[in-house]
């Protein structure tokens, strides 16, 4: 069914906030059913601008993903908390923006072995390959889902590799005044060890900020209608 509101989606827009498929079997006149809701939708102010839909089904997969390593049944069976949902629509939000601005400048089209690291990275956020199969299972997905986000991140990589190159650059003296700050955090540490752990964490924190910058300024020329998960 997942597979079938995705084919369907760009059909919704016009409706209400859903996905509905007419039963490809049924009479004339039969109901239609709903088989997604529609979380958001990026663009469609122009024909050159086509709408990129957010499915509520994408949001539960990227929250219970989040969940998969600290609690892998609560992942599988919990009801999830909205604010857990909107901070995953937050990110999908924020990643498809930064896909949008990719394809627009023209970045190069990630390479197989690009996807694949990704498709890596996911794997081991999550825990292993086992609780993700189970998930999947869980969620009537499929793999092609998990293909098609890690194309989007390898996308996304390599759109801020050419565009923030630089901007996470750390000193020694950045550095030096964390550690200060930090007292006793690294004691347990060799120096070079307490070093090289400030200066990634550091390098993180500047890559975070920026992100958070391009995101702020897409968003602001970007049409972003959400129809799911808001503050109540």
């Amino acid at each position: 069914m997942r597979a079938l509101g995705v084919l369907c989606g760009l059909a919704a827009l016009s409706g209400e906030a859903g996905l509905w498929a007419q039963p490809p079997s049924a009479a004339q006149g039969t109901e239609p059913v709903l088989i997604d809701g529609l979380a958001a939708v990026l663009g469609g102010t122009d024909p050159l601008d086509p709408p990129r839909p957010i499915l509520q089904s994408d949001v539960e997969l990227r929250a219970r993903l989040a969940l998969l390593p600290q609690d892998s049944e609560r992942a599988l069976f919990a009801e999830l908390p909205r604010s857990l949902l909107k901070a995953a629509l937050d990110e999908l939000i924020g990643e498809q923006l930064i896909a949008i601005e990719a394809e627009r400048v023209q970045i190069a089209a990630p390479r197989s072995m690009d996807i694949a690291h990704e498709l890596g990275n996911i794997e081991r956020e999550a825990g292993g390959r086992r609780g993700l199969v189970r998930l999947l299972a869980r969620l009537d997905a499929s793999q092609l889902e998990l293909e098609a986000m890690a194309l989007r991140r390898a996308l996304i990589s390599a759109f801020l590799r050419a565009n923030l190159e630089g901007v996470n650059v750390v000193t020694d003296a950045e550095v030096d005044a964390r550690m200060r700050s930090a007292g006793s955090s690294w004691s347990d540490e060799s120096p070079e060890a307490a070093r090289a752990a400030v200066r990634a964490a550091l390098m993180q924190e500047a890559l975070t900020r920026n992100i958070e910058h391009w995101v702020r300024v897409l968003r602001a020329r970007t049409r972003v209608r959400v129809f799911a998960y808001a503050a109540p």
